[in-house]
């Protein structure tokens, strides 16, 4: 069977656009440190879920651990605790991989900030977990601008990458599993 060069053309651009498409939607929900981000690494059940209170201003001056960050594990202590921060929330985007980045600020100490993530409940490796983050997404939106809110999320340190915003230090909460709006 001979195709005729339009028809190879379009045989060609089907190809690609489906390669495309196909790498686009591995790529759509997260890279560096993904599985521990969604709270689905190899140490996901050790994570204590009693959540310890602490301070914007606590986080962000933690000391960064010298090591490699482990793309499927936890970096002990903190990416074993949930923790329970009160916060004014600054700012809310919407990344390429459908997480909501939070800019949060310390509550009357606007310039010490720190990111929270709520992955996309697309994004969730179970149920429970998708149910969680659609919680707290629709939480949020019952916070106003500039609100307070009690977050809850677990313990993650980013790769320090000049992000806008963020704890020098690289700590973030990620993911962020409750919002409570304060007012």
């Amino acid at each position: 069977m001979r195709l005729t060069a339009s028809a190879l053309l379009l045989t060609v651009f089907l190809a690609l656009t489906a390669r495309t498409a196909a790498a686009q939607a591995r790529r759509s929900c997260g890279v560096d440190r993904w599985p521990v981000k969604v709270w689905a690494d190899k140490d996901a059940a050790l994570v204590d879920t009693v959540p310890v209170a602490a301070t914007v201003q606590m986080l962000a001056s933690l000391s960064v651990p010298e090591l490699v960050y482990p793309e499927n594990g936890r970096i002990r202590p903190h990416e074993f605790r949930t923790y329970r921060v009160r916060a004014v929330v600054e700012r809310i985007t919407v990344e390429d991989d459908g997480d909501w980045h939070l800019v949060l600020s310390e509550p009357g100490a606007p310039t010490l900030k720190l990111i929270a993530e709520l992955p996309s409940p697309e994004c969730a490796t179970s149920a429970t977990l998708a149910t969680r983050f659609r919680a707290a997404r629709d939480s949020l939106r019952r916070v106003p601008r500039r609100g307070t809110v009690d977050i809850v999320g677990i313990g993650f340190w980013d790769y320090i990458h000049n992000q806008k915003n963020g704890a020098r230090n690289g700590f973030e909460l990620h993911p962020v599993t409750l919002i409570v709006p304060i007012r």
